[in-house]
């Protein structure tokens, strides 16, 4: 994800720009929906390999363990709160660990993550808490901030957010104020943010968004908000083969279902809802040809295997 930065900034920033740099390059701000950390960690090792970012705004959802380790410095685990921003649901950040490596001039955090798992909560040095403030500012986003935003976007400049983005894009709205003001004025500041997600994934979110209607009138057959690839899968029936409960014989429930003994109960078929059958036709073949293979497939093994044991027995 790293290349993402560097291929971002050079989109952003006109050769003008950087032609005209007498002291050093422009700099920008990256606003980051946060939730392992993997991009923001991404952005940092860009930073620190000279690409000129002066911040990283880091949007999170209610699971803010991150906003309040910048504010308080308490790195402390909390139950974890459903949210519509789902890929950001996160209690503990296992790429902090990384970000604490960076910021120690690459020591060890073993021992640190280690307290962590233990205890469920670290305390950063004074020295470790400055610098991810001068690096990191953080901005906690409601669900209902989130959806704003993408009602916003999409009103004024008929784009459609995920909800992962757009709590990026209201964590840079609240903050960008506060960061402008602490760097040279003379010079507009370039906000980034990293859409993370593509809105086709979020029904759900976008229908509370947007209204129950929106999804079938302004998504569902546009080509622009919704890729031929993921219009396909709404060819395929989402079926059930029942839960796997916590006290039952996983591995006989797996084999159950490897030899076809579970029968398959299908909820939905959005084949009759799809425009050109003709993908559907496709899809069924393609279905069948799967459980043919896998047909192979067992009598392969069931011959492989009993061919080892004929020459082991030989031998």
């Amino acid at each position: 994800q790293t290349i993402h930065y560097f291929y971002t900034y050079l989109r952003a920033v006109s050769y003008k720009d950087l032609k005209n740099a007498k002291t050093q390059p422009r700099e920008v701000v990256f606003s980051v929906p946060t939730g392992a950390m993997g991009n923001v960690t991404a952005g940092i090792i860009a930073k620190y390999m000279g690409l000129p970012i002066r911040k990283f705004i880091c949007g999170v959802n209610e699971n803010d363990i991150l906003h309040r380790a910048v504010h308080s410095g308490a790195f402390e685990k909390k139950h974890l709160k459903r949210t519509l921003s789902e890929a950001i649901n996160i209690q503990v950040p296992y790429n902090f660990e990384r970000v604490l490596w960076l910021l120690s001039d690459k020591n060890s955090q073993k021992s640190t993550m280690e307290t962590m798992e233990k205890y469920g909560v670290i305390t950063l040095t004074d020295k470790i808490h400055e610098k991810l403030k001068s690096l990191v500012s953080t901005e906690c986003v409601s669900d209902l901030q989130m959806l704003q935003i993408i009602r916003t976007l999409w009103k004024r400049q008929k784009y459609l957010a995920d909800p992962h983005t757009a709590v990026g894009v209201s964590a840079a709205l609240s903050k960008i104020g506060d960061i402008k003001n602490s760097g040279d004025n003379q010079i507009p500041l370039k906000v980034i943010c990293l859409a993370t997600a593509h809105p086709c994934k979020f029904e759900e979110a976008i229908g509370v968004a947007m209204g129950a209607d929106f999804w079938r009138e302004n998504v569902k057959h546009n080509s622009n908000l919704m890729p031929k690839s993921a219009n396909k899968l709404f060819c395929l029936p989402e079926v059930s083969r029942g839960i796997f409960r916590k006290n039952q014989n996983w591995t006989k429930r797996l084999e159950e279902l490897i030899d076809g003994k579970v029968p398959e109960k299908k909820m939905l078929n959005r084949c009759n809802d799809i425009e050109n059958s003709s993908i559907c036709n496709n899809f069924d073949k393609t279905t069948t040809y799967g459980v043919e293979l896998s047909n192979l497939a067992r009598l392969f093994v069931a011959v492989a295997f009993g061919s080892l044991v004929y020459l082991r027995f030989r031998r």
